[in-house]
């Protein structure tokens, strides 16, 4: 075969594969992360890492919004009452939160982001421990409030809220309704509800955008879109308290060289085959 047909092949191979994983972020392995790029905020603006087990409870975290439902869940904090998919009781695990009450942390990157805090409760038998993260929107808004529209998850889309007048700002879109990745997590990773799975940090420039003391977090998890139905427990967001938290992802030049290294492995790999024939 060609020198220039081994390196098209070689190229379309990378390149397939960086499509097949620009789908979803896997988060399915212990100490996992990924930079990721969003649909509102742009390159480079969140972080998304796997929590390694450890204790996040009572007293650590303050949560501010659970949601379930099997199937498709969504909701979004607000005391105001429980829409969607939101967990009673109002004001103790749903409720509003402040900007003010956001802690913001800065990862080995040298940029501030602000830090959110997932865990997520699925079923432990089998493929039901893994869950699809779907959408994550985030606001600021002036008012706290509850007149969302309601937004359908549906297969081949990703569901996007919206609220009424005064329009809050949307500071963070992770995908547009056209987008359908997801972020896969797994359950069994971690010792059980309260002990956290995933830290999202999100560029603390974005929340300089807009106005208001109210910052509304927005989440849709399940099939449909995503690929893996919730199915047992409440997903539940909080911030930690006194937080000092360091992330410390992989760099990525030395992603780029490892990914490089195995395509002209591969591409070695094929030369000798070609002359041994």
């Amino acid at each position: 075969m060609p020198k220039k047909t081994l390196f098209a092949a070689a190229t379309l191979l990378l390149l397939s594969s960086l499509k097949a994983r620009a789908a979803y972020i896997d988060l399915t392995t212990a100490g996992s992360s990924s930079y990721g790029d969003a649909a509102i905020g742009g390159a480079n603006s969140f972080f998304v890492q796997q929590i390694s087990p450890q204790s996040t409870g009572t007293g650590v975290i303050d949560p501010f919004v659970r949601i379930q439902k099997t199937g498709a869940e969504q909701g979004y904090n607000t005391s105001l009452g429980a829409p969607l998919d939101d967990k009673k009781p109002v004001d103790q695990y749903t409720r509003a939160l402040l900007l003010s009450d956001v802690p913001i942390v800065t990862l080995s990157d040298g940029h501030p982001y602000r830090q959110f805090l997932l865990d997520v409760n699925e079923d432990t038998g089998g493929s039901d421990e893994l869950l699809s993260l779907n959408q994550i929107q985030i606001f600021r808004s002036t008012i706290d409030r509850t007149d969302d529209n309601n937004p359908n998850p549906t297969a081949g889309s990703s569901p996007l809220i919206a609220f009424g007048s005064p329009t809050p700002t949307e500071i963070f879109r992770f995908n547009d309704s056209t987008d359908v990745r997801e972020i896969l997590l797994d359950y069994s990773l971690n010792s059980g509800s309260g002990s956290g799975d995933m830290f999202l940090y999100v560029r603390n420039e974005q929340f300089s955008l807009g106005s208001g003391d109210y910052v509304i977090l927005y989440s849709q998890f399940g099939d449909p879109p995503g690929g893996r139905s919730s199915s047992d427990g409440f997903e539940e967001w909080s911030v930690l308290q006194g937080n000092t938290t360091q992330a410390v992802p992989a760099p990525p030049a030395f992603l780029l060289m490892g990914l490089g290294a195995g395509i002209m492995g591969f591409v070695a790999r094929r030369r000798r085959e070609v002359v041994a024939a």
